[in-house]
């Protein structure tokens, strides 16, 4: 039979690691037994996987919704991505990201509508774009990392840069056992 695990949605920069926040979040949705889903390329989603793997007798994987091209319309490289932390790559014939708020066709999508939670570390564009859907869609959502980092983000999500809140937060999504 299948064990049904809840995928826990981690959206960020993909170009800094935010490791003070992205490995203890990774650590901690693997200790818990969920799905840890991302964009499986760089920056926040390589160094919350890599923290996803090194817990030994993990019973989720990492499931990573890989774009089709890059920014800039170009094939990806294969050997960047999906980052090498990536235990499931979904390939999808999407955009890598959004060209606006208004027309979200992206793995932005498929990473805020197959996620049951999502929490957020800082990002761009693209992480606001998620943030945006996950509130349009009402997804369990909260920004994780110094407040100052989501200044342009939309004020409605909860907001901590203390994992123990993380940790609070998916119990009240998830309940105590996951």
């Amino acid at each position: 039979m299948i064990d049904r695990k809840p995928i826990v949605g981690v959206m960020g920069s993909h170009d800094e690691p935010w490791e003070e926040y992205a490995r203890p979040l990774g650590e901690l949705i693997a200790r818990r037994g969920y799905h840890l889903m991302t964009g499986a390329g760089g920056g926040i989603m390589i160094e919350v996987c890599r923290a996803f793997q090194s817990v030994p007798m993990r019973t989720g994987v990492a499931l990573g919704i890989r774009p089709a091209v890059d920014y800039k319309g170009e094939e990806l490289s294969k050997d960047e991505f999906p980052n090498s932390y990536i235990d499931i790559p979904i390939i999808t014939p999407l955009s890598a990201k959004a060209q606006s708020d208004a027309m979200p066709y992206s793995r932005n999508l498929v990473n805020v509508m197959s996620s049951k939670a999502l929490v957020i570390l800082p990002g761009s564009h693209g992480t606001r774009n998620e943030v945006s859907l996950g509130l349009l869609y009402e997804k369990p959502l909260m920004l994780f990392g110094p407040d100052e980092a989501f200044d342009q983000f939309p004020e409605d999500p909860l907001r901590s840069d203390n994992i123990a809140h993380v940790e609070q937060f998916l119990n009240d999504v998830f309940g105590e056992e996951g």
